[in-house]
This record gives structure tokens, sequence and C-alpha cells, in this order.
């Protein structure tokens, strides 16, 4: 039996409740790029997504080093919001290494998003991770995105 390769990472999928509004949020107050959005459906769609009826309108964000795929389903009707916590098994963040913590929490604060602590934290002396800053976030439709600081490695 010949061992599984994979090659690299495609993309992550991010279902939004609303596309434009998201695009705003990853585009215009994080700077990445985007595309433009496609209108998806047909059987293809629900095939793939284990979906039936499954239509969609899609958008590509460019952070650096990744992309992800911004999904707005606008069938089945019957979508619902999926709110985890953290703790929660299946919970999912992504992370993004930043300059600058403090700024990027006041701009997406200004935005409407609202970091879990009213504060960064930063790992005390001592602690491995000395020269750590972190915290958690929630985009627009609340999935959890983490930033850090790291000023062993930042310049």
């Amino acid at each position: 039996m010949s061992t599984l390769k994979v090659m690299a990472t495609a993309h992550t999928g991010i279902t939004v409740s609303d596309l434009d509004r998201s695009l705003t949020f990853y585009r215009d107050v994080l700077g990445f790029e985007a595309s433009a959005p496609l209108e998806c459906s047909g059987e293809i769609y629900g095939l793939i997504t284990g979906v039936p009826s499954a239509a969609m309108r899609i958008a590509y964000v460019h952070a650096p080093g990744h992309t992800l795929e911004l999904l707005q389903y606008t069938s089945p009707e019957d979508r619902q919001p999926a709110r985890s916590r953290p703790c929660d098994p299946g919970a999912m963040h992504m992370a993004f290494r930043v300059k600058d913590i403090e700024r990027l929490v006041r701009t997406i604060e200004a935005a409407g998003v609202q970091a879990v602590c009213p504060f960064v934290p930063a790992f005390p002396e001592g602690h491995r991770s000395h020269g750590l800053k972190a915290v958690y976030t929630r985009d627009p439709d609340g999935v959890v995105l983490e930033f850090t600081e790291d000023s062993r490695i930042d310049d």
C-alpha cells in the first residue's frame, strides 16, 4: 500500500451569511486582496458539498501565504448559523501573524468586530512564549480569528 501524500494546502473555506459584508471585512479592514464574486449553482455543487440544491456566491481572499474561500449559500433555504466556542470539539480558528497588534485590534473593533479580551495579553517573562502577544477575535459571522505578534521573530 502506498503512502498518501498531500501536496499542498489549497485554501480554507468559510461559509458566510453576507458575502459583501465579509469581503468588506477581509479586504477593506484586514487589507487582503479579493476576487470578484462568482455565482455557482447546479448539480455538481450538491454532489461536491453533500448539500442537495446547493447554490452559492463565492469569492477568494488572498491572505499572505494562504487563500480563503468565502462562500455565501443562497440555497437551500434552511441554513443556520454555527456558533461553536474555541473549546468545543470540531471548532477551528485561523491565526495570522501581524505587526502592531494593538492597532490591528483597534481597527477591527472600529469595524464592529470585538476581541474576546478587552486588551491584548502578552505572555509573561519566564513563560516559554515570553515575547508573544495573542488575541482571539471573530469575523462578522463568528469565525474565530487569532492574531499574534512575536517580538522574538518579528522585525
